[in-house]
């Protein structure tokens, strides 16, 4: 029998010129670094991760009898605009299901109000955060037929199914839609429980062999990313997670994740997974019977994992270890005592003293520790900086990331600034967590940056790398040796 044509194609938009987005990140609102490819692609050096929505979706699809297609144009460096559409007219699919992201959602939207021109009577489907900030921009744009709000992952494959029965007759759900000339909100009739509702997500559309680690552990592995939760019921002002994956935390049953990643393990050669789960201890119950299958079932395959600081314990971070992970993520934010305990992690121990326990535990069970700090919390000045510095000397992680606060539209914290007249006059396109856009009270934009270069050559170097460093730059050879 014919393989059934494809009646729904799911496609990731490639980076614009300039900038490289990813798009996942930032609780879907997507970072953005800076690129010197003048056209549309993605630079292909970057670790990343594919968005994990078109995966879920894609399989509901498929339980559905309905074939889908799945194009990833971030998959090349350069985006070959004719051949994507030269594609996409010989398809000619009834519905296009696409992603649109803060750091590039007027490029996103031309080029979504592009394909659609390209085929007469095609629905677009929008997913992502940043849409759902102004729907109604999409829709000037001529960019989309649908803007989705929540729980994606199960009501979109019910619309595809509703456009492909009858186009006139569709009863949206959970999503803002055109009626005649207006642009109306349809309200939830559908909830997810849990992330049990498909059987495997649909990863044998994506090349998985692109996906590779930098060096992790001595060598690169080939690494594919798994939920077993979603949602962060945590109400960090800054934090664009519960906007981005909701407030309310979803479950994937521990037999159903461990079958996930046996899978992937055996079918598809991976070897690293990176468990996308905001707060991966949020429940300890679970957490430890994904461990207990992990470790019953022999499976060759390391992981990573993101949670707080004050959810872990010396024993539960033994078992982790135990079952394959190697690295857990804490966002620290600031070391900053003050700072820390009037912003920096609220819900838990306003006390730097727990972080440290918390990292000397991770250490003892063999376990590299890789922490996330943000640069231009409110109140941040040259004094905190210092004081992140000393904590981050103090304590010896393997690893920081410092990212630079972009206070995302669905925040606390931008309702707050953008209420007190603070929010500063920038696109908001130029949101991309690692340049500089919003000033404190006692630091520049130019004084962010500047303490981001600061921070991420002085807590882990010695005399002799900086002056290795600074002659290298001199010299024109660049920083790496």
């Amino acid at each position: 029998m014919p393989a059934l044509a494809p009646k729904v194609f799911l496609v990731q938009p490639p980076s614009p010129p300039r900038k490289n987005v990813f798009r996942e990140w930032a609780g879907g609102m997507g970072t953005a670094q800076p690129s010197e490819r003048a056209v549309a692609g993605h630079d292909q050096r970057y670790y990343d991760i594919p968005w994990s929505q078109f995966l879920w979706i894609a399989r509901g699809l498929e339980q559905r009898g309905i074939a889908v297609e799945y194009a990833d144009l971030q998959a090349t460096p350069i985006y070959d605009a004719a051949a994507f559409e030269q594609r996409l007219l010989e398809l000619r699919p009834a519905v296009l299901i696409s992603v649109a992201n803060l750091p590039s959602l007027s490029f996103d939207l031309e080029l979504l109000a592009r394909w659609r021109r390209l085929v007469p009577g095609l629905r677009v489907v929008l997913l992502g955060p940043a849409a759902r900030l102004d729907p109604t921009r999409a829709f000037t744009a001529d960019a989309a037929d649908y803007v989705m709000e929540a729980n994606e992952e199960l009501v979109v494959p019910e619309l595809c199914a509703e456009i492909l029965r009858d186009p006139t007759g569709v009863q949206p759900d959970s999503c803002w839609h055109r009626a005649g000339a207006e642009v109306v909100r349809a309200p939830q009739r559908q909830v997810i429980r849990d992330l049990d509702f498909v059987d495997f997500p649909a990863y044998h559309l994506l090349d998985v062999a692109r996906y590779e680690s930098d060096f992790f552990l001595g060598r690169r592995y080939r690494y594919m990313t798994v939920y077993t939760s979603k949602g962060c019921s945590y109400d960090c002002c800054y934090c664009p997670y519960p906007f981005g994956f909701g407030s309310k935390i979803l479950f994937r049953s521990p037999a159903k994740v461990v079958d996930d990643i046996e899978r992937l393990h055996r079918e598809f050669g991976v070897e690293q997974i990176c468990f996308r789960d905001q707060v991966f201890t949020v429940r300890k119950k679970h957490v430890e019977a994904i461990c207990q299958q992990l470790i019953e079932r022999k499976l060759d395959v390391v992981w990573i994992c993101e949670t707080r600081y004050d959810l872990v314990t010396p024993e539960l971070l033994q078992l982790m270890a135990r079952a394959g992970c190697r690295e857990i993520h804490y966002g620290l934010e600031t070391g900053d005592p003050e700072l820390f305990a009037t912003i920096g992690k609220p819900g838990g121990p306003r006390s730097l003293a727990r972080f440290e326990e918390a990292i000397a535990w991770t250490k003892a069970a063999g376990l590299r520790v890789h922490l996330h700090t943000i640069l231009g919390l409110p109140g941040e000045s040259w004094k905190t900086v210092r004081s992140s510095l000393e904590f981050l000397r103090r304590t010896r992680p393997h690893s920081v990331q410092t990212a630079i606060l972009s206070p995302y539209p669905g925040t606390p914290l931008f309702e707050q600034l953008k209420a007190q007249g603070k929010l500063a006059p920038v696109d908001i396109e130029e949101y991309g967590g690692f340049q500089a856009v919003q000033p404190t009270e006692h630091m520049s934009v130019a004084e962010l940056q500047r303490a981001k270069e600061y921070l991420g050559w002085n807590w882990d170097k010695s005399a002799w790398d900086k002056i290795v460093f600074k002659a290298r730059r001199w010299l024109g050879l660049g920083a790496r040796s």
